[in-house]
């Protein structure tokens, strides 16, 4: 993995997510371009790289909102370690077992979101019922696209 690549993936994929979120998203709904990415990491190049990359986009996510810092860090991290830990029992690269992944794991990091903001915040941070509907479908979309991403990062 070229790590001047890496470094460009990771700043464009963070400066995208800003941009969509702030100018692209509809009725606040935009789709999770970093958690796509944590999971297309993670099946390409492990769950070590993937809980790297998970961590500090989440990170960035927690400096644009600051409900409850460290909460996407640990939550990303923890989906980017799931979904390396997978690859070794499923095929994660085929971009069908891919979506379904990410599917589940947008609801996973919706609820452990929620459920570490009744930990340490003293009520569950919720979503609301349209980003929790519409945001797995919407990360679906761009799965392909994160797939491409990935692809170019392992180019030699």
């Amino acid at each position: 993995m070229n790590h001047l690549r890496g470094a460009v993936l990771f700043l464009a994929a963070a400066l995208l997510q800003w941009w969509w979120s702030t100018r692209l998203s509809f009725d606040g709904l935009s789709p999770q371009i970093l958690l796509v990415l944590t999971v297309a990491m993670a099946g390409r190049v492990g769950p070590n790289s993937g809980m790297c990359y998970g961590f500090l986009w989440g990170l960035f996510i927690d400096i644009l909102r600051p409900e409850l810092f460290g909460g996407n860090a640990l939550a990303l991290m923890l989906v980017g370690y799931g979904t390396g830990t997978l690859r070794r029992k499923i095929d994660v690269i085929d971009a069908v077992s891919q979506c379904l992944i990410v599917f589940f794991m947008t609801w996973g990091n919706f609820l452990l979101y929620g459920l570490l903001g009744a930990v340490f915040a003293k009520n569950f941070i919720w979503v609301g019922w349209p980003a929790f509907l519409c945001d797995p479908l919407y990360n679906c979309l761009i799965v392909p696209f994160a797939g491409l991403a990935c692809a170019w990062l392992r180019v030699r």
